[in-house]
């Protein structure tokens, strides 16, 4: 730092300080091993395998014309019983200095479990975000369906949405109407955290997602083509909302 002479005044010089403080803008503090502990939790609770789905589309690892590059991967159980599958998919963009991270588990129709959605990262400046859901599932709406609303929607879920906004800055809505269309009213997104908070709030909205499927019933055979149904239409609508 032979420029140390150009200070103004006499504050402390610490270069180690300065260092940090330009090189932010052009490396991550990423929270990748928040991702990776959290899909290897999920990995072991369901029995999860590889699929060769995103090879297909050659998805595996992507990088666009813009330079933003990331990775996907579409796991299976492998003894289907709860899940359609869960999607695990990183996105950072080309100077490296905004990361979404991203967990969604899309349950199957024998359990009425919501789905739970879960992106977070690094944002660029220097604060983490963290967009969390449980997407309202079944034919009938929320609301009219008392104990679903205390079993999914209760204090519990009330309150870490209250905690998650007063920690951070409320994030603007997603731009897709489609994926609006998935929004339940626990949807949290929140920008400008520390990465303590975002690690905690993430790995809370999974812990919680896994007690439900714990104490899930199994819904009855009758009721599962419209809850497959419904399903259908939700994904398609996620999807449209990402293309």
């Amino acid at each position: 730092h032979h420029n140390n002479h150009n200070n103004i005044g006499n504050a402390p010089k610490s270069p180690s300080r300065t260092t940090t403080t330009t090189t932010t803008t052009t490396s991550l503090d990423s929270m990748k091993d928040t991702l990776e502990s959290l899909g290897d939790k999920v990995i072991q609770k369901f029995g999860l395998q590889g699929t060769d789905f995103c090879d297909t589309f050659n998805a595996k690892t992507w990088v666009s014309d813009s330079g933003v590059y990331g990775t996907a991967m579409w796991m299976s159980e492998s003894s289907p019983n709860w899940l359609t599958g869960v999607s695990l998919c990183t996105r950072v963009n080309s100077d490296a200095t905004n990361e979404q991270l991203t967990i969604n588990i899309w349950m199957g129709p024998s359990y009425d479990v919501p789905n739970m959605l879960l992106t977070f990262g690094e944002e660029s400046n220097g604060k983490y975000s963290v967009v969390a859901d449980y997407v309202v599932r079944g034919s009938i709406p929320i609301g009219s369906d008392p104990p679903y609303l205390e079993s999914y929607y209760g204090d519990d879920v009330r309150t870490a949405w209250t905690k998650a906004y007063s920690l951070g800055q409320p994030l603007p809505p997603t731009m897709e109407f489609e994926s609006r269309m998935l929004d339940s009213p626990a949807k949290i997104a929140v920008g400008g955290l520390t990465k303590a908070d975002a690690d905690s709030i993430a790995q809370e909205h999974l812990d919680r997602f896994l007690v439900w499927v714990d104490g899930a019933s199994t819904i009855p055979a009758r009721s599962r083509g419209s809850m497959n149904m419904r399903d259908d239409k939700i994904r398609q609508f996620f999807y449209r909302g990402q293309v």
